[in-house]
């Protein structure tokens, strides 16, 4: 029964989906879409709506196969499937093997879509036009398509950070973030903390210090496997510290607040735990647009100056 053309059998309604593969896919396209054809007439699934056709579209990706089913892949990383088909020494069990399990799974992910992603309701027709008269001009009216699920995705995070300056300060802490990919290829980001600043005690005096830190970013989606992203972003991240020098025996401590600012670049990796969580691991090397010396008695203590070099890791929640 696999084996019968869907178009063959009499009275079978012809509504099975479009198919476009590429040929890296290496498969039988008529065996595929008459495998498809006959999986979705012989399911339980609702009927095709013919205001909304189904498209399937199966790219290769890193020795994978990417399937994208329309219109659901563009409301949702829903319509979305990646499936690694079977290799054979003989080429055409391979061509055969391969070509029934790309249908299948075609044909599952669609049944799945309709189950738990239904379609929105087929809108009731307008109403009748009046009778035009002699001098009336006829109206029509088009029924407006559906709108569109929004692409822009959020990301909050929480994040631990390391950072230093050649000329030898160096900060720890910690930092929010909330994040939008804006598209499929574009990315922003505000994060905001807190950092311990590296201090100085001597026999006569004692210098400590902390430090407010907000800084913004945007930057490029570079690259994106099956659980791996890579992205490069500009940041510019600012620094508000204010430093405390006690001497021995004195009773009030001089303190003075000081700002710091720098432009960086930052690789990115993210590693897909789940769904929406995200583990993001993260370096910046950049330049301080305006640094920071600090002199006590006259000698150089803490400078933040030099190249700055950070590094990050936390998780990231996707909504």
């Amino acid at each position: 029964m696999l084996a019968m053309r869907i178009e063959a059998i009499p009275g079978a309604p012809e509504r099975g989906p479009s198919l476009d593969l590429e040929p890296c896919v290496r498969v039988d396209a008529s065996v595929v879409q008459n495998l498809v054809n006959l999986e979705l007439e012989l399911g339980d699934a609702r009927a095709r709506r013919p205001d909304f056709p189904i498209s399937v579209a199966v790219r290769c990706l890193d020795g994978a196969q990417l399937i994208r089913v329309e219109p659901w892949a563009s409301q949702a990383d829903d319509g979305l499937r990646t499936i690694e088909l079977p290799d054979a020494d003989d080429a055409a069990a391979a061509l055969e093997a391969r070509s029934r399990e790309l249908a299948l799974a075609i044909a599952e992910l669609i049944r799945r879509l309709e189950i738990t992603r239904p379609l929105p309701p087929e809108p009731p027709p307008p109403p009748a036009p009046p009778a035009p008269s002699s001098s009336a001009i006829p109206l029509v009216v088009t029924p407006s398509s559906p709108p569109q699920g929004p692409h822009d995705r959020w990301q909050i995070g929480a994040l631990s950070t390391f950072e230093a300056f050649t000329g030898g300060q160096w900060l720890a802490g910690g930092d929010l973030s909330l994040g939008a990919s804006i598209g499929r290829w574009v990315s922003v980001d505000l994060r905001a903390g807190g950092r311990f600043v590296e201090g100085l005690t001597s026999s006569s005096e004692r210098l400590s210090g902390r430090a407010g830190v907000a800084s913004l970013a945007a930057g490029l989606n570079v690259w994106s496997g099956r659980r791996v992203g890579f992205a490069i972003m500009l940041r510019g991240q600012g620094f508000g510290v204010e430093y405390r020098v006690g001497a021995a025996g004195a009773d009030a401590a001089r303190t003075a607040r000081l700002g710091a600012l720098v432009a960086a670049v930052e690789p990115r990796l993210l590693f897909e735990i789940s769904r929406h969580i995200v583990l993001a691991l993260g370096g910046a090397v950049g330049l301080p647009v305006r640094g920071v010396v600090v002199r006590v008695q006259g000698v150089e203590t803490s400078t933040m100056s030099g190249l700055f070099l950070s590094g990050s890791l936390g998780v990231v929640v996707a909504l």
